[in-house]
């Protein structure tokens, strides 16, 4: 039993790096105000990823949060309203999985200040099934009671009632400590009775009227009293605390420094040497620690426990009467006088209203996509006298409801509640062996690490493996539109499931870091970590710049190539075949880094194939299901690596890494064309290291440019520009000039390269006199030359995986092979290519005509 952690995120930590990796079954969070978007920031992502059913529960009256801000609740969440006379005020964190449970009762609201900002108090009981403190058989009775004496909806009272029977199974045995609740009978008349010797206490607020601390006194009997106030922050009525205290024989007034408010609730004392004390949510107000939930107090939960030396903050002493006249109380604002305290949708589609009571009138639903203003819309009424009420929608398409009072003119709302999805916020199921990375590994770890380098290469080959299992040939899977409703819920599902694979280091790397927020990595390792990018500055740019980088050994560079071209094999499926694309993803980030690091030298070319596979690997099919935010994300990667294949190679060149770029070029341009620099950022790389294969920005933007453009020809015509070659197109003609000396060869190259694109190829190759005409539709080519080259016609028919270069060039001569006529002169076009001529609409004596006139 503990007193003092950050918050119940510190749990959710502890519970995330267990290197048993646990799964978590049930996460119960209760306060009295609850910041849902903080929460699903923080909390939700990491206790969905251990695969918790999360239920969530606040005062109806209260919540720290915009509708629009809200995402996940309802859909990934339980998400509930509670509503007694008093305020619904336990603060609780429980944490229930296979074997143990963890349980933080305190005074932090599930808010950023609540878990962050503020002071807390919180007791912290953990306990095995076998072994578990007695204090949780007492929780589990409150939990079971709760929804008897406090209105919550149904559901709400059904998970409550769960996690009790879930808690009541584990055997506990005897504790010190107790469980005190308010649910029948007042927190102090549950305390023992003085005397005491010393009495402390404090909380951030004091009842105005002084009756819980006069109480209190008379109970114990303290010799001493030593009250903590935060002079400005506490509130107050000094009068009245003078008033409540005029019994005690010594009294200190303790001031506690003000640097951050202390909203811990504290009432201990000393008996002898023996420190007690009561923890828990109830501030020193009549309403917490008198009155009964059943009698319109708030609901209050707390623990008593033995405690070793006390608790009460350090702070500077003073007499009493120094609050005499001061007073800062604030004005208590009234609870709605609407109220909804939940909504379901059922397994028959239908809509359940829960009101937190009957009113006396019929008030109306509203239901909103998502709270905005403008866009609600009214599905009916609850009627008089009932507290829920079922509507028929068969398209629903509200994630948050509401009441309204129709008596009011201007309209009188309750505070809005979010829709609940009850299969889509259920446990997520998973086996014990389910496949995911056995570390938490973040890009740093792998690359400076050379021990967790060499487990994060088998981890992955293992879990590649472990995970081909699941590879099927079964057609994409459909998701009705109640699945998607949300895009943003989706998104968050498919991060959790990322997480739960390969850690949240790595998703936050391969994502932008919009898995859960506030994870403190290292600097980003790679060969430019230190550097600001130079705008001007690209792979191709001169030699890399000395640094005092430290460059990989030739051992481990041997290790890192050897890996690449496995993870590679294992990661991108074959035909027919589906495998997670996180994965490939990931091994091409790591690829791209590698590729930076110099891992391959200059005249090594052996990276290129391996990452010419994963870049076409890395275009997303149906079977992939990933939603839109993570596309973009995998477009980014996708594009950064086309460009490192581009890089040393032409796209209508003919060596095999002109080829492979060319191809790969094909499948995944229009995904280039959508990559946005901004998610591509660390990627680009200046070239820092010896033999470092990097993307640049210059590149970078040179590769969009090339993707934006819809004219292949231009593409062409921009390549051969950077041989000295013009490329034009004459009515119908490519007519291609420049500094050459055979036009054979480059008259079949142009038309190689345009027959890609271009049903009907006619070039026409020009220099010095000398000429060659192409006429290509595969399978036919014609080919015309001047007196000095190959004069008269030749057609010749191709087979499938011939080419104009590959037929007319690489001998000496005119080639014989798969010729059909020729030599014809010129004056006598041969039917063949008569046929191409008017295929590709031009006129025979016209084209002799225009071929004549650049030489005999």
């Amino acid at each position: 039993m503990t007193w003092e952690f950050s918050s119940p995120l510190t749990l959710l930590g502890e519970w995330r790096d267990r290197t048993d990796e646990a799964e978590l079954h049930e996460l119960l969070l209760l306060g009295f105000t609850v910041d849902l978007p903080f929460l699903e920031k923080t909390a939700i992502p990491t206790a969905r990823a251990l695969g918790a059913r999360i239920t969530v529960i606040g005062d109806a009256g209260q919540g720290l949060y915009d509708p629009v801000d809200v995402r996940m609740a309802g859909r990934s969440y339980f998400h509930g309203l509670a509503a007694c006379r008093g305020s619904f005020h336990p603060k609780l964190a429980l944490l229930i999985g296979a074997h143990e449970a963890v349980a933080a009762i305190g005074s932090g609201n599930p808010t950023m200040a609540g878990w962050g900002y503020n002071d807390e108090l919180w007791t912290v009981l953990r306990g095995h099934e076998t072994d578990a403190p007695e204090p949780f058989r007492e929780l589990s009775r409150w939990l079971a009671a709760l929804s008897d004496q406090v209105p919550v909806p149904q559901y709400a009272a059904e998970l409550l009632k769960e996690t009790a029977a879930r808690l009541a199974d584990f055997q506990t045995v005897p504790h010190p400590a107790r469980v005190l609740h308010n649910l029948e009978t007042g927190l102090l008349d549950q305390l023992p009775a003085g005397p005491v010797d010393e009495l402390h206490l404090y909380a951030p607020f004091i009842g105005r009227d002084g009756r819980a601390l006069a109480r209190i006194v008379k109970r114990l009997a303290p010799t001493r009293v030593v009250l903590g106030v935060q002079e400005r922050w506490s509130s107050y009525d000094g009068d009245a605390v003078l008033r409540s205290l005029v019994d005690a024989a010594d009294t200190e007034l303790r001031l506690l420094a003000e640097q951050r408010p202390r909203h811990g609730k504290l009432l201990e004392w000393r008996t002898g040497d023996r420190w007690t004390a009561l923890t828990g949510s109830a501030n020193l107000t009549g309403a917490a620690l008198l009155d009964a939930v059943a009698g319109g107090g708030n609901c209050e939960l707390g623990v008593l426990a033995p405690v070793p030396s006390p608790l009460m903050p350090k702070g500077t002493a003073t007499a009493v009467m120094h609050l005499k006249g001061r007073r800062t109380v604030r004005p208590v604002e009234g609870r709605p006088g609407l109220l909804v305290i939940g909504a379901l949708l059922t397994g028959a589609g239908l809509l359940q209203v829960t009101l937190a009571h009957s009113y006396d009138v019929d008030v109306a639903v509203e239901v909103s996509p998502d709270g905005s203003p403008g866009s609600w819309t009214r599905i009916g009424t609850v009627s008089a006298g009932r507290t829920a009420q079922e509507f028929a929608v068969p398209e629903f398409a509200g994630a948050v409801v509401r009441i309204v009072d129709p008596r009011v003119d201007g309209r009188t709302e309750s505070p809005p509640v979010f829709v609940v999805h009850p299969a889509r916020c259920a446990r997520r199921q998973t086996d014990e062996n389910r496949p995911r990375l056995r570390h938490g590994y973040t890009e740093e770890e792998i690359f400076t690490d050379e021990e967790l380098a060499r487990r994060f290469r088998y981890d992955l080959l293992r879990l590649s493996d472990q995970l081909a299992g699941h590879r099927t040939v079964q057609p994409a899977r459909t998701t009705s539109p109640s699945q998607t409703s949300a895009v943003h819920d989706r998104y968050a599902s498919y991060l959790e499931d990322c997480e739960r694979t390969i850690g949240r280091p790595l998703t936050l790397k391969l994502f932008g870091g919009t898995a859960t927020p506030g994870l403190t990595l290292g600097p980003r390792w790679g060969p430019a970590a230190d550097d600001v990018l130079d705008e001007d500055l690209d792979a191709s740019d001169g030699a890399p710049e000395d640094t005092d980088q430290e460059e990989m050994p030739p051992d481990r560079k041997r290790e890192w190539r050897q890996w690449t071209a496995r993870a590679v094999e294992q990661t991108v499926p074959r035909e027919g075949e589906s495998g997670p694309l996180m994965l490939r993803v990931l091994v091409a980030r790591l690829f791209v880094q590698l590729l930076g690091h110099g891992v391959w030298r200059f005249d090594d070319d052996s990276w290129r194939a391996p990452l010419a596979r994963l870049t076409e690997g890395l275009v997303p099919r149906a079977q992939d299901e990933i939603p839109d935010e993570a596309v973009q994300h995998v477009t980014a990667v996708t594009a950064v690596c086309m460009g490192l294949l581009l890089s040393e190679a032409s796209l209508t060149g003919g060596a095999p890494h002109d080829l492979l770029a060319a191809r790969t070029w094909e499948a995944v341009k229009e995904r280039v064309a959508e990559a946005e620099t901004d998610i591509a950022e660390d990627l680009l790389i200046p070239p820092r290291l010896a033999h470092a294969h990097v993307l640049g920005r210059s590149g970078w933007e040179r590769l969009l440019d090339l993707a934006h453009s819809d004219d292949p020809v231009a593409l062409i015509a921009a390549e051969l520009a950077d041989e000295q070659l013009t490329l034009e197109s004459d009515h119908g003609i490519y007519l291609v000039t420049g500094k050459f000396s055979n036009p054979v060869p480059v008259a079949a190259r142009v038309a190689a390269l345009l027959g890609r694109h271009l049903e009907n190829v006619l070039v026409h190759a020009v220099t010095d006199g000398r000429w060659t005409f192409v006429a290509w539709q595969r399978p036919h080519l014609a080919v015309a030359g001047s007196r000095a080259m190959w004069p008269g016609w030749r057609v010749y028919r191709v087979p499938p995986s011939g080419t104009p270069e590959s037929r007319l060039t690489g001998g000496e001569g005119p080639p014989r092979a798969g010729l059909v006529a020729g030599p014809v002169p010129l004056g006598r076009t041969p039917p063949g290519a008569l046929e191409l001529l008017e295929r590709a609409g031009v006129d025979p004596t016209d084209l002799l005509r225009r071929l004549l006139d650049h030489g005999p």
